[in-house]
This record gives structure tokens, C-alpha cells and sequence, in this order.
């Protein structure tokens, strides 16, 4: 969905831009196009009962400047206003600032590290703050870009229409490969928990 702060979001960053990244290690990336962006905003009272963020989430396909060829996906977390505080003055709106790590990036890092066969690996990634000039001054603001992994999305938020979608067959080897790769899932909550029946699936 389109964001209301669209404008102030992406200002500075367009088809061409090269971002730069220092973790694990320097890398620069192209942005080729935007793919979504959206927005998740709390109100003061959310925040402080829940301790819920609110930041804006923008996704790009990118490519390596030196590399054209070699292209990955990249997002932007940035921190939002809380809501009806947007028009406040700088100093009121940074002292909302908050640090944040994505549960995005802290999946990609234990994949990565873990040497997963079965997701995407993360390439690199920044944190920073916002400057005096940013909606939250002091707030964060979070890059990561993980690799382009060959093969079709079979579901999202929304369902998993393209996996119905498969033969019977597929479906089966879908569900063989997923059982496969399971207990590598299974082993990092092993310690806390049993499973209490065995994995049953739906035709």
C-alpha cells in the first residue's frame, strides 16, 4: 500500500541511487526499482502499554554497481511519528527515538550464519539514525539486502493460493523437501518445547 509519507520516505532515493553497506563487510547497491512500501504507525498509548514501533518499510530489486548481472533485493526500515505527534516539533518528535533491530534482519543473520540451504542469504546490511531533518531526529533507520533465490513464492500473508494451485504431486514434494529441512526449525526450539503429535498435513 502507498504510504502518506511517501514523499518524505524516498526523498533522495530513486531509480539510480547507490546505497552503501558496512556489515559484515563494505558493499554498494544500485536501486533499480521500488517494489512496495508500507507503513506501520502506533499511537503514543500503544507505544508506551506495548512498546510498538512505528516505521515505514520500503522494498527494492537492486544490483551490484560493478555487477550489473548481479541483482538482490534490498528494504529500508525507517522510524516513524506516532500518530497525532507528526506535526510536533523536532525536539518533542526525537524523543521518541528508539533503537530497533528488524525481526527481518535477525532472521537473515541466523540463517546465514547457520549456513540454511533453504532460505535466502543475507548480503549485508546498515544501521544508522535519522538527522535533525528526519521525521524522528535520532531515530533508526535500517538497510538490509539479502540474495534472489530462483523458484516460485508459495504463499504470503494474503494465502497460499500458488501452492493449491500445484498438482497433487508437487504438492507432495513440497511437502517432502519442508519436512526435510524442518528439523534444523525444530532443534533451535528443542529446548523449549515438545512436539505433542506428529506433523499432519492437509490435501
Amino acid at each position: 500500500m502507498s504510504s502518506s509519507f511517501s514523499t518524505w520516505l524516498l526523498k533522495g532515493i530513486n531509480t539510480g541511487t547507490v546505497i552503501t553497506l558496512n556489515q559484515p563487510f563494505f558493499s554498494k547497491w544500485r536501486i533499480l526499482k521500488k517494489l512496495n512500501e508500507y507503513e506501520f504507525q502506533v499511537n503514543q498509548e500503544e507505544n508506551n502499554d506495548y512498546g510498538s514501533r512505528s516505521f515505514a518499510s520500503a522494498k527494492f530489486e537492486c544490483s551490484d554497481p560493478k555487477r550489473s548481472s548481479k541483482k538482490a533485493f534490498m528494504r529500508m526500515y525507517i522510524q516513524l511519528p506516532h500518530r497525532k505527534t507528526e506535526m510536533d516539533d523536532a525536539d518533542t518528535r526525537g524523543r521518541q527515538a528508539v533503537a530497533f533491530t528488524p525481526p527481518e534482519l535477525n532472521a537473515y543473520q541466523d540463517l546465514t550464519q547457520n549456513h540454511s540451504s533453504n532460505t535466502p542469504k543475507l548480503i549485508g546490511y546498515k544501521t544508522g539514525t535519522q538527522d535533525r531533518s528526519g521525521l524522528v531526529p535520532g531515530g533508526f533507520i535500517i538497510w538490509l539486502v539479502w540474495e534472489i533465490v530462483p523458484g516460485l513464492r508459495l504463499g504470503d500473508d494474503d494465502g497460499a493460493g500458488p501452492f493449491w494451485a500445484l498438482e497433487s504431486e508437487e504438492r507432495e514434494q513440497v511437502r517432502t523437501a519442508f519436512v526435510n529441512a524442518l528439523p534444523y526449525f525444530v532443534g533451535r526450539l528443542s529446548k523449549t518445547s515438545k512436539r505433542r503429535r506428529p506433523l499432519e498435513f492437509a490435501e
